[in-house]
Parts: structure tokens; C-alpha cells; sequence
């Protein structure tokens, strides 16, 4: 000890210094990578199951209904029906992997293997356990947009410039319906009433947005309604390559919206659960 001070000299090796990262985001990534580790183990039948589904229907109506619909007029510009709802197919992508894996994923989670409580026992915090689930649930929508982006492109529907500008509103659409369903995994109480959401809201969504047929073509009122999903703003932002809206700065505005607010609330709603 030198004289005058309470310091300890220590001979050996130095400790390395912790990364200088925040805790709080390296907290996220470390409950983010025990999801991916997890999901690496059964890849397969996690992955290849939900993906096909937005795949089949492009496929199915995209070839079995284009003979028969042939070319039509959509805000301008002529597009075949293949062209037209493969934009919308990789919106449905992004919804149903983000709304299900957050939902569901983290529903298990929560009630029934009680991870979130398990993780808070060690050095994390609610936050890093909420934001890291959150990100987990973003990711699976982004891997089954671009996924489902790429068959797109082989099909030669959208080109590679046009994927690449897609990408910003995959990630925000994903964690729209990342969101979305981790705010009704906290809300339910049982898995079963998922099934409420899902058929009230999710479905109906998924067939009013635009995406098998233009808006347009529904009663006025239905239309307007329509427009404020938050899948019809995905859609309609997956695809300004082909068709140019003007008001689209509206309709980021409008998935912003619903992500702030929709994380806001799960925060809350999962906060309370866990530490009543």
C-alpha cells in the first residue's frame, strides 16, 4: 500500500476492460442472440413452414388469377397481377413472421416458460428482456421480407435497385407487427385468445389492404378505413418502385405511429405482469 492513499497495487495479468458498449444495448443484443441460438437449433421447422405461405400466394394467384386478369391501371401505370401483389406478399411476409413470432414466441416465453422472469434473476433488466425480445421479433419479419423479396426479384417482378429500397420499410414494418404482437401477448390471458387478434384484425387486414386487389375498388368509406392499417401502409410503401404515391410520406408517418405507440403500450402492459 504507498503511503497516503488506499490504493492496491495487483501484480499480474491485467483484467481487459469491459467493451465499451452500453450496457443497456449489450444487454438487448445478448437476450436478441439466446433467441437466434435457440431458433438455430430447429431452423427448419421454424423457418420453412411460415414462409412458404406469402410464397404459395404469390405463386397461386399470382400465376392461377394473371390469365385471367390480364393488365390493369393502378395509379397510373399498367402492371400485370403478378407484378402487383408481389410487393404485397412481401408486406404479408413481414406481418405474419413479426405479428406470430412476438405474439406467440413471446407468450411461451412469458407464461409458460417464464424466460422473462429467469433472465431478470441475472444482470438484466426488464428493458434489455423487453427490447430484446422486440428485436428478435423484428428479425424474423425482415428474414421472411427479404426472403420472400428474392423470389420476388427471380421472378423478375421488382428489380434489385428496387429490393434494395424496400429494405428500410421491411425493418420498420417489421417491428410495426413486432409491436403489434407483443402488446397482444401481453393483453391476452390465456394462448388460445390469440386467436381473437388474429381473426379480427390480422385477417380481415390481410385481405382489405391492397393487397390482392387495388383499394380503390371498395366503397369509399371501406377504402379510407383501409388505408390507416398498418399493412396497407407497408404495402403501399413496398411498392413505390412500381407505383409512385406522393402521399407516401403519410403512410411512414403513419407505421412510425403505430410502432411508438404499440411498443409503448406492451411495455407497459408486460411491465406490470411481470413484476406484480
Amino acid at each position: 500500500m504507498t503511503s497516503g492513499t488506499n490504493e492496491i497495487q495487483m501484480n499480474g495479468p491485467e483484467i481487459a476492460p469491459e467493451p465499451k458498449v452500453p450496457s443497456s444495448l449489450y444487454g438487448i443484443y445478448s437476450v436478441w442472440r439466446r433467441h437466434a441460438l435457440i431458433y438455430k437449433r430447429t431452423w427448419l421447422t421454424n423457418f420453412i413452414p411460415p414462409i412458404t405461405e406469402p410464397i404459395f400466394y404469390l405463386l397461386a394467384f399470382g400465376f392461377g388469377l394473371a390469365p385471367m386478369v390480364g393488365e390493369f391501371s393502378v395509379g397510373g401505370q399498367q402492371l400485370t397481377y403478378l407484378k402487383f401483389i408481389g410487393p404485397a406478399m412481401i408486406a404479408v411476409g413481414v406481418c405474419f413472421q413479426g405479428f406470430f413470432e412476438a405474439a406467440y414466441g413471446s407468450f411461451i416465453r412469458l407464461k409458460f416458460q417464464r424466460t422473462w422472469h429467469g433472465l431478470l434473476t441475472g444482470p438484466l433488466g426488464f428493458r434489455e428482456i423487453f427490447f430484446g425480445d422486440f428485436a428478435w421479433a423484428t428479425t424474423r419479419g425482415m428474414i421472411a421480407g427479404v426472403i420472400t423479396g428474392i423470389v420476388v426479384l427471380l421472378l423478375g417482378q421488382i428489380t434489385f435497385t428496387g429490393l434494395l429500397f424496400t429494405i428500410p420499410f421491411i425493418l420498420l414494418g417489421s417491428m410495426v407487427f413486432a409491436g403489434i404482437g407483443i402488446l397482444v401477448a401481453g393483453l391476452v390471458k390465456t394462448i388460445d385468445q390469440i386467436n381473437v387478434p388474429v381473426f379480427l384484425f390480422l385477417i380481415p387486414m390481410f385481405t382489405f389492404s391492397g393487397t390482392f386487389f387495388p383499394r380503390e375498388n371498395l366503397p369509399r368509406a371501406m377504402s379510407v378505413l383501409a388505408s390507416f392499417l398498418p399493412l396497407a401502409e407497408l404495402v403501399d410503401l413496398i411498392r413505390l418502385p412500381i407505383i409512385y404515391d406522393p402521399t407516401w410520406p403519410l403512410d411512414l408517418m403513419g407505421l412510425l405511429a403505430w410502432t411508438i405507440i404499440t411498443t409503448a403500450l406492451a411495455y407497459r402492459v408486460i411491465f406490470r405482469q411481470v413484476f406484480r
